[in-house]
């Protein structure tokens, strides 16, 4: 049996050669296709499952046998269609052979996931040398009449010239690990082992992450990917955070050599080679204003997360994409000019801003993430576009000098700890829009004095005003029984005034030891408030707090009506 695998410079070349050819190639026919339905998983040493994907190939003649070994499926696999063509080479390169095993899924697809090996026998196979694009492996194999080629995922750890590599030795690749880095330092574009040369084109996600000492890095040509998953298939892999550098405090300069075909650096800023995606910008550059290049449509997790220099941040409209935490922790920020196309601001983008003064949220966005402002202690004020329908938990939690907030009319919730320890706010309308307000949503808004909550409000959750010293709180809505219980207004100040429909006053008075108050269906506005039953000579302003005082002139309540003086 031989294998051969090129120099890994020469690889990536064929590659591009092979996918920028535009030929149309020679649909092989495929027979005697078998698969051997759901296979146990046999598990390892550390009861961790880690059945090895292995590629078998056995030529005689032009008829070529295939197994290929641990696939992994869905459980509802009936079967697979084996397809493979072949696309002649250039310029004296090899061919390239492309094998695909399609699954055939019944009705119901089911959450779980098996192994499968699939054999199949491909026919019209002349050459003996090709490039082989299957399931996982891409290289140049070289085959012996009657003799099987193996070719399986091992990986094996190894420490080479002082450095920690993973070693991925059907492709004759290397990852760097996790190693003690200090100043600047230079990975190798390849390293041997055991007689074997390997390029290092992988770096593993946590080799330099919360490395304090870390200066400056340069890549080489050969990096082409994070735990050997390619840069270019990060977009569609949303659940992956790239979050190389996080931590990285004293990093100031990310470098690229130029020969290489996937990434660049400018300015230190590493981005795809297109300039389209910037992948992380250096936790210690100390630029205080950074543009981010027209070209870039994507912004990445983490990208500037932690950098203490920049004060303002600008991008153009081209951007579509703006990763989670891609400002977090970014102490001196104060101002970030948004692209007017994203969708989405999704979780922690400016969490621990402590600067940040002002955002504009771009008409345009429908969806708001997960502590997105969370601990921007000096932002005053927000407007949401009418375009935000969703969100999610800790919105503006700990914006201690957030005072008003615009909320979108279309919004459906006020979401958990949505504005917790939000001290200063005092200002808040509730949209009819609103149907629920979640649990500690208001919790420790202090200096919110009137809370009118519309009837569309049907759920509130325990310990949702916990903290709150409110001059007037109005349910309009019929809530939920279920959430009316010991817990509802756990933590308010009992000096508040309640005020609720006539037929739901008992069931509140069972539960508030403070006094409960009956809206009328005449109530249009916080300007409608009643007062007190067995008050009526009594006046109150128009955010229902009694009056002491002869009052001055204005409009007041007294006895449920308006009384202009």
């Amino acid at each position: 049996m031989k294998t051969r695998i090129l120099p890994y410079v020469l690889l990536m070349v064929l590659s591009m050669v092979i996918n920028a050819m535009e030929v149309q190639g020679q649909e092989l026919n495929v027979s005697d296709t078998q698969n051997s339905g759901c296979l146990s998983r046999a598990p390892s040493d550390d009861g961790e499952e880690r059945p090895i994907s292995t590629i078998v190939l056995e030529k005689e003649g032009n008829i070529l046998s295939v197994q290929l070994l641990n696939i992994e499926s869905n459980c509802a696999t009936s079967d697979f269609v084996v397809t493979s063509r072949i696309d002649e080479g250039s310029d004296g390169q090899p061919c390239t052979l492309f094998i695909n095993a399609d699954a055939v899924v019944g009705e119901f697809l089911t959450s779980c996931t098996c192994q499968f090996n699939v054999s199949c026998t491909i026919h019209d196979v002349e050459p003996n040398v090709f490039y082989l694009d299957c399931w996982w492996y891409k290289g140049l194999v070289e085959l012996t009449e009657g003799e099987p080629l193996v070719l399986a995922d091992v990986y094996e750890e190894a420490t080479i010239e002082g450095l920690n590599f993973t070693l991925r030795k059907a492709f004759h690749q290397a990852s760097v690990k996790k190693n003690e880095w200090t100043g600047e330092v230079c990975l190798p574009a390849e390293v041997s082992y055991e007689g074997q040369t390997y390029a290092v084109t992988s770096i593993d996600r946590y080799a330099f992450k919360g490395d304090t000492t870390l200066t400056k890095v340069t890549l080489p040509r050969t990096i082409r990917s994070i735990d050997f998953i390619d840069f270019a298939d990060f977009a569609d892999m949303a659940w992956y955070n790239i979050d190389l550098f996080y931590g990285c405090s004293a990093l100031k300069s990310i470098e690229v050599e130029e020969e290489n075909p996937f990434l660049c650096s400018v300015d230190g800023v590493l981005f795809d080679k297109e300039k389209t995606i910037l992948f992380a910008y250096p936790a210690a550059a100390s630029r205080t204003s950074y543009t981010v290049p027209e070209s870039v449509t994507s912004i990445e997790t983490y990208a500037f997360t932690n950098n203490p220099h920049l004060v303002t941040v600008s991008m153009s409209d081209n951007v579509t994409d703006l990763g989670a935490y891609a400002f977090k922790g970014c102490t001196n920020l104060e101002e970030v000019e948004l692209s007017s196309n994203l969708k989405k601001l999704i979780m922690c983008i400016f969490r621990d801003c402590p600067h940040l003064k002002t955002v504009t949220i771009p008409e345009g966005v429908t969806f708001l993430g997960f502590s997105l402002f969370a601990g921007c202690t000096s932002l005053t004020s927000v407007e949401m576009p009418e375009s935000v329908t969703k969100g999610e938990e800790a919105i503006f939690e700990n914006c201690t000098s957030l005072k008003s907030v615009t909320l979108s009319p279309n919004l459906d919730l006020i979401y958990h700890r949505m504005f917790l320890n939000c001290s200063s706010l005092s200002e808040i309308q509730i949209p009819k829009s609103v149907t629920g307000v979640r649990t500690n949503a208001f919790k420790n808004c202090t200096s919110l004095k009137t809370l009118d909550l519309p009837e569309s409000v049907c759920d509130i959750g325990w310990s949702s005003f916990e903290g709150c010293k409110f001059d007037s709180l109005l349910i309009r809505g019929i809530v939920n029984s279920n959430w009316i219980n010991e817990w509802f207004f756990s933590g308010m100040d009992t000096r508040t005034k309640v005020y609720v429909q006539p037929s739901e006053v008992e069931k509140y008075q069972k539960v508030y030891q403070g006094t409960v108050y009956p809206l009328t269906d005449e109530m249009n506005g916080i300007s409608d408030i009643i007062s007190p039953v067995n008050n009526s000579s009594e006046l109150f302003d128009l955010q229902g707090r009694r009056l002491h005082n002869a009052p001055a002139k204005g409009v007041y309540i007294k006895n449920g009506k308006k009384l202009i003086k």
